[in-house]
């Protein structure tokens, strides 16, 4: 399927529509005119509950935190980096029990930061995939030489960042929205997922919405990273301009 602007934004409009017709955080802002104005994505922290549709609730005693994030979306920021079937370890604030990122293994490696009383000691499957293979590390910059001596790992490294900066390999991403671009190595832009995403520039960061994703349902997040929207003129298909 080729990129359409047209159809992009037709794309983003249904998201918004159904929103407010489903999510009651959505209709509540409706019902007092604030419709589909920006939300700072840290606003969304305590939220999640009312961040689904009204016949799909969020249950805490029976399923666990949504802010997990979508291997989806990891999957098709990986595609962009250009790294092929490669092995992947990435850096969270939470174990998740995914084995795999479509024809990929996948390992998460806790963060030095996360609530644990040892986080070293989480580390076994990490360093098993890492064993002997070369692996993408998906990262924080400033904590890929911690998570390089935990597991011995060797290989490309991706760094995780909330802004557009540098022409390192790199992804964007947000805790509430989680991955949303991706900088290509074969055009040096930073581009978007844009089956998976829409996004807009904004007086004071981009505004994203999720195109695939009803639980948590994400219309016009507001993610303090810095960009104007446009075509790659190689590729054709949206990118963020720093």
């Amino acid at each position: 399927m080729s990129f359409s602007q047209l159809a992009w934004e037709r794309s983003a409009a249904s998201v918004g529509a159904r929103a407010i017709a489903e999510v009651p955080f959505y209709r509540g802002r409706y019902a007092v005119g604030l419709g589909l104005s920006p939300v700072p994505s840290a606003e969304l922290t305590d939220r999640l509950w009312s961040l689904c549709p009204i016949a799909h609730p969020y249950s805490p005693a029976r399923e666990p935190t949504l802010w997990t994030g979508d291997p989806a979306d990891l999957s098709a920021v990986l595609r962009i980096s250009g790294t092929g079937n490669t092995p992947v370890l990435e850096v969270r604030q939470s174990l998740v029990p995914w084995t795999r990122l479509g024809p990929r293994d996948y390992a998460p490696v806790l963060s030095a930061s996360a609530v644990a009383l040892d986080v070293s000691a989480l580390d076994t499957r990490a360093r098993e995939l890492a064993a002997g293979r070369r692996t993408v590390l998906i990262a924080p910059p400033d904590e890929v030489a911690d998570v390089v001596r935990r597991t011995a790992r060797h290989g490309p490294v991706i760094h995780r960042l909330t802004t557009p900066s540098g022409d390192i390999p790199a992804v964007l991403h947000d805790p509430r929205v989680g991955y949303f671009a991706a900088l290509a190595p074969t055009c040096g832009h930073w581009h978007i997922p844009w089956r998976r995403f829409h996004v807009e520039g904004g007086a004071d960061g981009l505004l994203v919405t999720a195109l695939r994703r009803r639980r948590p349902t994400l219309v016009r997040i507001l993610v303090p990273a810095r960009g104007s929207i446009g075509l790659c003129p190689r590729h054709r298909t949206p990118v963020i301009k720093a």
